[in-house]
């Protein structure tokens, strides 16, 4: 049963790879390269190790312990990574739960991830091989460490399956990846500021990382190294804290498994019932009228979804606390403009959001005139709080950097790159359409099978155009800041009306596109009603 699960997930990974169009599989081949060349670049970072072994086994513990907390939380912050392993699936089928679990393990190890991460344990393995006699060793602790890895992950993800249903669940999810966001910047920050310090940045780590390799999965890493000092107390207590913490991991997930596969979750269908103020004007007519409801609509939703909240938390994170990070960086102010590139991107395939309901604006906005409007408005809902956080992000950086005569060319940097991604944004939404799972019962439904590459290759687009769009406001940023800060200024006007032409001109032809190829772009996105 355990190898018919395996030829599923095979089937499965290589089969959308085969049905797909040339596009897709274009796209498909370079984000595999790409994932196999940092994966690479990492496991040669970790084989530049094996020299010194005093480090090798606090330096890669401390990956370890990174690894096994990204798997875990993946399922709480993307809501799931894998529908192909849902429990859930598989509640029917006359299977023990044993059965199902050794399944569900070895098809988890099927993927692309799971081989961007055997690259990554390849040469953690050779870093930890101070001689050849012990690369079997490292090589057994490296596997033991991806299986601890699944195992966590599929427990995760079991346990909360029943919570992330819910709204509340969701809720926990954003605030878990609010927190993990915030901890990365806090830590930057942190590590950045103590540069200057007696013992520098590299003695605190060791110290953390020296810390965790006493405990689980970092024993995994003092394994091979206590084996060649012939350290044999170290060598059974790694050895015994590595086995009792995957134990408690395996039966986790047993537990989880059978309480996700003989229990009904309690859900409530309520809602709130909507008041006669909420509702504003049903029909508007005009670009203006039409893009202030679609706005007001757009804004309502950000405000009741945890899952468009998030991305605002994370522009405000980007915005106001990244370019603290970037402390010894000269102009740190420019940093802001990465947070107006989120902003533009929050308007990306706003067609396909609505999902199958595509339909109903089609029938009421047919005309060129309200499809220009409605475009207005979904940028119009980005726009307005974009730049109100994308001046506190400015504001707070010239006062605390001293950097006010920047704040001209900072300013006209970052907005000709949120008006450019704006503007892409709309394009890419209306040209290159993908569809987003409407149903919110699986902690597994984070993504639409088949057209991962239009997703990947729209959000690319939209970085892009917003990039190209603030080129000319990158080069009066340059002279501001190499020559005189007055050039700040022409940064300004220029990046103003670069950003605003790029805009109207893109809104334009994406509302034609959207005109004249509206039942195309709703078959392509009403696929998410059933996933």
């Amino acid at each position: 049963m355990v190898a018919v699960f395996a030829r599923l997930k095979w089937t499965l990974t290589t089969g959308r790879l085969r049905t797909a169009r040339t596009q897709t599989r274009v796209a498909t081949a370079i984000g595999l390269l790409a994932g196999l060349l940092v994966s690479g670049l990492v496991a040669a970072g970790l084989i530049a190790l094996r020299p010194r072994p005093d480090l090798a086994a606090p330096a890669i513990g401390a990956v370890f312990t990174l690894q096994l907390l990204s798997w875990t939380l993946a399922p709480l912050i993307a809501f799931g990574i894998d529908e192909t392993v849902d429990p859930r699936r598989f509640a029917l089928l006359p299977l023990r739960p044993g059965t199902l679990q050794r399944g569900l393990l070895v098809s988890s190890l099927i993927g692309y991830l799971p081989v961007f991460n055997a690259v990554v344990m390849l040469g953690a393995a050779i870093g930890l091989s101070a001689s050849a006699a012990v690369f079997p060793l490292a090589l057994l602790c490296c596997a033991v460490q991806l299986v601890t890895c699944v195992v966590f992950s599929r427990a995760a993800a079991t346990s909360m399956a029943a919570l992330m249903s819910s709204r509340r669940g969701r809720d926990l999810g954003m605030a878990v990846g609010i927190g993990v966001i915030v901890a990365y910047l806090a830590g930057s920050i942190l590590l950045n500021s103590n540069t200057g310090a007696r013992g520098g940045v590299g003695t605190g780590a060791l110290t953390v990382a020296g810390a965790l390799q006493w405990g689980p999965p970092g024993s995994l890493a003092v394994l091979p190294v206590a084996a060649v000092a012939g350290d044999g107390t170290r060598l059974l207590i790694a050895a015994g804290t590595a086995a009792v913490f995957l134990a408690l991991g395996w039966w986790w997930w047993s537990a989880a498994l059978r309480r996700s596969l003989t229990t009904v979750p309690s859900t409530t269908a309520g809602s709130t019932p909507a008041r006669a103020g909420d509702l504003g004007h049903a029909v508007a007519d005009g670009v203006r009228g039409m893009a202030l409801l679609v706005a007001a609509r757009d804004a309502r939703l950000a405000w009741r979804d945890p899952m468009r909240r998030l991305p605002w938390v994370l522009v405000v994170l980007f915005c106001v606390g990244w370019p603290f990070v970037l402390r010894d960086t000269p102009a740190g102010v420019y940093g802001v403009v990465l947070g107006s590139l989120l902003v533009g991107a929050q308007t990306a395939n706003h067609l396909g959001v609505e999902g199958s309901g595509l339909w109903l604006h089609l029938v009421a906005f047919s005309d060129r005139t309200r499809a220009r409007g409605e475009m207005l408005g979904h940028s119009l809902a980005s726009f307005v709080p974009g730049v109100l956080i994308i001046a506190v992000g400015l504001a707070v950086q010239a006062v605390v950097r001293h950097e006010v005569p920047l704040l001209p060319a900072a300013a006209g940097l970052c907005l000709s790159a949120l008006l450019g991604a704006l503007g892409g944004a709309c394009w890419m939404s209306a040209a290159l359409p993908f569809a987003m799972p409407q149903s919110r019962t699986s902690v597994f439904a984070s993504s639409i099978p088949g057209q991962k590459g239009r997703s990947s290759a729209a959000s690319l687009g939209v970085l892009a155009i917003g990039v190209a769009t603030a080129l000319p406001a990158v080069a009066a940023a340059v002279a501001a800041l190499t020559v005189d800060p007055a050039w700040g200024w022409a940064g300004l006007a220029g990046g103003l009306l670069t950003g605003s032409v790029v805009f109207t001109v893109l809104v334009r032809l994406a509302a034609d596109r959207y005109v004249a190829r509206g039942p195309e772009i709703l078959a392509v996105v009403s696929i998410g009603d059933r996933s």
